[in-house]
């Protein structure tokens, strides 16, 4: 098992050999994950097989790790587990993905080596919940200026016609 994965990735050679990526990927080299991240602490296991199925390449395996989120319901410190299954036919047309097997997810592979580490980060974030929150009622905040009792207010009900009762009756014209 690699301590260091490599940052980038040729992904049909790694089918035609069909290789095996296994190792760690810090937090600290996720960086759009990080940004609702509570903390970079922590690391990823990566187990990825390369392989063909027929034609199509295919990477298939698991990314699992203990990642913290915010809760956006008190903004602290969230444990989360990422048991995220990985199973993609890489495809370069639309055409391709529609005849895709059902059990394979399909990405598109226009350039020649990908990003390891973005690959795996949109794998981690497609998984993440939308909003992120304790299974228990956590705090709220509450301002600790309290909003003002709403005054009850004593409308009498004016007629609008009453104006003219009173000169109908006085007879002005």
């Amino acid at each position: 098992m690699l301590d260091q994965l490599p940052e980038f990735i040729d992904p049909v050679v790694f089918t035609e050999r069909q290789s095996r990526l296994q190792g760690r990927l810090g937090l600290q080299r996720l960086e759009r994950l990080s940004d609702i991240l509570f903390n970079e602490e922590g690391e990823l296991k990566i187990d990825l097989q390369f392989y063909k199925q027929g034609k199509v390449p295919v990477i298939e395996g698991r990314i699992e790790g203990e990642i913290t989120l915010t809760c956006q319901s008190c903004m602290e410190a969230l444990s989360w587990s990422v048991d995220k299954a990985v199973s993609i036919g890489m495809v370069q047309t639309i055409e391709q993905a529609d005849r895709l097997a059902g059990d394979l997810e399909p990405m598109m592979v226009s350039e020649q080596k990908m990003s390891l580490p973005g690959f795996i980060e949109d794998e981690v974030i497609i998984s993440l919940p939308d909003f992120p929150k304790h299974a228990h009622e956590c705090l709220q905040y509450e301002s600790p200026i309290k909003p003002a009792e709403p005054r009850k207010i004593k409308q009498e009900s004016d007629n609008p016609f009453a104006v003219l009762a009173t000169l109908k009756n006085t007879g002005d014209q």
